[in-house]
């Protein structure tokens, strides 16, 4: 494969990012419809290139690129330590914390170390602010994205999240 540039959003890559969101949530939409559905496209390319609430001290985004093409995405942002952490049980609530709340692969580079590039990027960003564990979270039943975290990238499960409708 070409090389993969990780760089900064630039104006105009909206459009293939929200290509990209599509594509992925269709895959998992067909997996489990009752948990997943399309997104809006109405919009859609607007609200992925707006910055207005970013704040690049604490938020990131990562595009890569290949060939001049963009082939992935990532948002994460730091969290930062409890103050009411010398009360809870959990060590890294005191911490310093990477959050990946997104990475996504366009199809035509999927399972080509993408979404690695961009994974390893934003942790050595997140080390860089003094984060000293990553976190995220993703379907427990993906057959894409579980191996990712956790063959791939060396991600543990540390919790599971239960869900109930109420309707």
């Amino acid at each position: 494969m070409s090389d993969v540039v990780i760089r900064e959003p630039r104006p105009g890559d909206g459009e293939a990012v929200a290509r990209l969101h599509v594509a992925n949530s269709a895959r998992y939409a067909e997996l489990a419809p009752e948990l997943f559905r399309l997104p809006d496209e109405e919009g859609l390319v607007d609200f992925l290139e707006a910055r207005d609430e970013f704040d690049p001290e604490t938020m990131l985004a990562l595009v890569a690129e290949v060939d001049g093409e963009v082939a992935g995405y990532l948002e994460a942002q730091l969290q930062p330590p409890l103050e009411s952490a010398r009360w809870q049980s959990g060590p890294d609530l005191g911490q310093t914390r990477l959050f990946v709340n997104a990475v996504g692969t366009a199809p035509e580079f999927q399972r080509r170390g993408v979404a690695t590039r961009l994974v390893e990027a934003a942790e050595a960003w997140g080390r860089e602010r003094g984060a000293t564990v990553a976190l995220c979270d993703t379907w427990l039943e993906s057959p894409f994205s579980v191996p990712f975290w956790t063959e791939r990238m060396g991600y543990e499960r540390r919790a599971v999240i239960l869900r109930k409708r109420l309707d």
